[in-house]
């Protein structure tokens, strides 16, 4: 297939006969992003494939010698019209020119995420193994309802539940969407109910609307080349190789920092004030988060990736007056 001719790795998902008829819609969708990606190769790759044709105006010239038979159109009168055909040619051949330079763009920024995220995740179809028969938890009507109470409407997103225990959670930027990744063995360890669930969707989603994970995951290369055209030389696909390197490093291992955590749980409280079920909800939700981490060591990496609860829970108690 195109896209394991030109990308390193395997993407065993892609010839997975049984993905398409097993899984519910929110994965069906990802499990087509063989088309996004082949979609994105060939923006590289298929202006290389093509060779331009010539117009047939042009043929029509090679056809007839106007040259040969210059004494014969100056009699008929055909001598300005051989002109007018020549400089018509010409004119066309500059807009052909212009159409045949622009099919050599990289994508933009705002494409390449929504490219590079799916991309990550199908390479990595083995180790999130998202490809597993499961029912509808209804999360995405419960988590598009808080997004909708707090203001935030038409709002596109995907949630993808993951069979592993190696990765809790995260949210990747999408083309003109979102993306969260959600570990179904914590869900269940922690028994969390679908609002828990949705609040912790929407503290990715506040990160996402942040721009951290853009800010920690972009290169210098890929800001250099993104929306710029490569017409006549070959495309630098070390870009998209050194962002699938820093997607793995940033989910894995690098995660947010304590600023960025503080911010995002200040965000969090001020948008919940104003409905104290949540809020409360929420509130608790980090308590539970808290024990349960301190007792169970399999997920020991969550507190490096998200630090950390339990200064998330004295963030928001309100501070103790001295009397």
């Amino acid at each position: 297939m195109l896209i394991e001719k030109n990308f390193k790795g395997s993407i065993p998902a892609l010839k997975s006969r049984s993905l398409v008829r097993r899984t519910r819609p929110y994965v069906s969708a990802l499990t087509q992003l063989c088309l996004g990606l082949a979609t994105f190769k060939l923006l590289f790759l298929a202006p290389a494939m093509g060779q331009t044709e010539k117009l047939q105006e042009e043929k029509e010239l090679e056809v007839v010698n106007f040259k040969s038979i210059k004494k014969v159109l100056q009699q008929d009168g055909l001598s300005q019209a051989a002109k007018n055909k020549e400089k018509q040619v010409q004119i066309l051949k500059k807009e052909q020119t212009l159409v045949e330079k622009g099919r050599y763009n990289y994508p933009t920024e705002s494409e390449l995420w929504g490219f590079v995220s799916e991309y990550w995740l199908v390479k990595n179809a083995q180790l999130l193994n998202w490809d597993f028969e499961k029912p509808d938890y209804g999360l995405e009507e419960s988590f598009r309802k808080i997004l909708q109470n707090l203001g935030f409407y038409q709002k596109k997103f995907k949630i993808l539940m993951l069979n592993t225990p190696t990765m809790v959670r995260a949210a990747l930027p999408g083309n003109e969407e979102m993306i969260f990744l959600l570990s179904v063995p914590f869900v269940r360890s922690m028994d969390l109910s679908k609002l828990e669930i949705s609040l912790l969707l929407l503290e990715d989603y506040f990160r996402l609307e942040a721009g951290y994970f853009k800010k920690n995951v972009a290169t210098a290369k890929m800001s250099k080349l993104a929306g710029t055209n490569f017409y006549g030389a070959k495309p630098d696909l070390s870009m998209v190789e050194e962002l699938l390197k820093n997607y793995t490093n940033q989910i894995n291992q690098k995660g947010y920092t304590f600023q960025q955590q503080f911010e995002i749980t200040k965000k969090m409280d001020a948008y919940l004030k104003s409905n104290p079920e949540l809020w409360n909800t929420y509130f608790r939700l980090l308590g539970k988060i808290d024990r349960f981490l301190k007792v169970n060591v399999q997920y020991k990496d969550y507190v490096r990736l998200y630090p950390s609860p339990e200064m998330q829970v004295k963030w928001l108690s309100p501070e103790e007056k001295v009397l």
